[in-house]
Formats: structure tokens, sequence, C-alpha cells
């Protein structure tokens, strides 16, 4: 598939907003897997720690993963359901998350209680991480 002719792509160029349901487990617990939507928008504005881009991947893989950091090259970002950081050249990011539909509500993404739960997230990782380790050893035995 050519994915450089991607309607999604189209869309996000376009510079309208794009609302869009999300695929995969990457970050849940927030998004589920095709029963949440997104508002997707082009930005002009550096990306700060929190935001949730979406980005394509040289291979043309779309992927929504939450900004940890950033540098003057790069976004360093994760899935809110993963352990592992992922280096983001700026240019690869096409837009960001600025609303969220999940189970009939709808929310910005500079809402207090949104704000709220991405701080308690990111500051649960060490956590979480110890936990998903623990969670890969049990596994193995």
């Amino acid at each position: 598939m050519n994915n450089g002719d991607s309607p999604l792509l189209r869309q996000v160029l376009s510079g309208k907003p794009v609302v869009c349901f999300t695929n995969g487990d990457s970050m849940e617990p927030l998004l589920r897997h095709r029963a949440s939507r997104v508002v997707v928008r082009r930005t002009d504005r550096p990306l700060k720690p929190g935001d949730l881009p979406l980005y394509r991947r040289p291979d043309g893989t779309f992927i929504l993963h939450r900004i940890i950091s950033a540098d003057d090259r790069y976004y360093y970002t994760r899935g809110d359901n993963r352990c592992g950081l992922e280096q983001v050249p700026r240019e690869w990011v096409l837009g960001v998350v600025t609303e969220i539909y999940r189970k009939g509500r709808h929310f910005s993404v500079t809402h207090p209680l949104y704000r709220s739960y991405v701080a308690l997230w990111n500051g649960l990782y060490p956590l979480r991480w110890a936990a998903y380790k623990c969670r890969g050893r049990m596994k193995k035995k």
C-alpha cells in the first residue's frame, strides 16, 4: 500500500481538524482501541511534554504517543501503556491532539482534569515500569 497518498495524511496536511478513531493499545488506559476518537490539528507551536502528537514514521505508520521530553531536534515520546522511549524527529510530526471523545464524553486537552491525569500518569511512571518488569518476570516462571 502506498502510504504516501494516505487519506489521513491528506486530511491532516489540509490544515482542517481531523477526527479519527484510535487504533491499538499503546495509549491505554485513556485511549481505547477503536473506541476512542481524537481531534488532530496542525500546529506551528513547539510541542511540550504531555502533548499527544500524531507523527508518521518513515515506513508510513501513523503513531500517537505522549511527549515525555524534547530537545532542539527531537521529541521523546512514549505510549501511556509502554515503557520505552522513541526518539521522534520534529519533522515527522503532522499535528497534535486537541480534543478527545471517550465513553460518550468529549473534553479538551486543556481541561484541568485532563491535565491532572497527564501529570498523575507521568508521575506514576516509575511504579508502572516496576510493575511491568515484575509482570514480565512472573510470566517467565
